[in-house]
């Protein structure tokens, strides 16, 4: 069985991690199989927005993902050369727009796939947490957790997250501006999906030209993105 789904809805493509007996954790298959997904994205111009989510627990309840699988590393089966870095940064330099659909539980490694993501919608029950310092000794992050955490959220509240170990829901998520939407956790769904939709609408070159702008215009002065511009 796959550990990644794949489904396209129209010009949407829906990418699901699917280990739900492991709650999504995100081990060696987890991480080829999603950038070999990726990377046909950002091949095929056809696909206009992708979405990242997680399949849904043995019982029914949300899941995104546990994050990385720490079983295997016990096992010393952690894959070589960092492909979950490779992961990250491969969806952040995508023109393609990324969407990281969370619910229930997004901790550690998965909270930074979704910071990976140009925008996150939350569900009011996400359980979202990084917590690389308390378990791993260094707040850093191996795959970019507190330099894209600060980016969006402020070194404050970066600081506040990583050193308390904190757990926040999809409303305090989108209050501090981890999230772009927040949305009860039924409607959610469709809430994201037609959200993809409205922008899977609009002209892919058009996008294209924008995305590449706008991932530059942080680390550039106001003239030098007027000029890029």
């Amino acid at each position: 069985m796959s550990t990644v789904e794949i489904d396209d809805i129209g010009a949407v493509r829906v990418l699901r991690i699917n280990r739900p007996d492991r709650l999504n954790a995100l081990n060696g298959e987890v991480l080829r199989e999603l950038t070999a997904a990726v990377k046909r994205i950002r091949d095929d111009h056809s696909v206009h927005c992708f979405i990242l989510a997680g399949a849904p627990r043995a019982d029914g309840r949300p899941c995104f993902s546990a994050g990385d699988d720490l079983k295997e590393a016990a096992a010393g089966d952690t894959p070589t050369g960092n492909p979950g870095a490779r992961l990250t940064d491969l969806i952040d330099d995508l023109l393609t727009p990324s969407i990281a659909v969370i619910d229930g539980i997004c901790t550690t490694g998965a909270l930074e796939l979704a910071m990976a993501c140009d925008l996150r919608v939350a569900a009011d029950t996400a359980q979202i947490s990084d917590w690389h310092l308390a378990r791993l000794g260094s707040g850093l992050g191996g795959w970019g957790a507190s330099t894209r955490l600060a980016r969006l959220v402020g070194v404050a509240q970066a600081k506040d997250l990583i050193l308390t170990g904190k757990t926040i829901d999809g409303a305090e998520a989108h209050r501090i501006g981890l999230a772009q939407r927040v949305y009860p956790s039924a409607s959610m769904w469709s809430e994201a999906l037609a959200m993809a939709q409205a922008i899977a609408a609009m002209s892919p070159d058009g996008v294209r030209v924008t995305m590449a702008h706008l991932s530059r215009v942080e680390d550039l002065s106001k003239e030098e993105s007027l000029r890029f511009a």
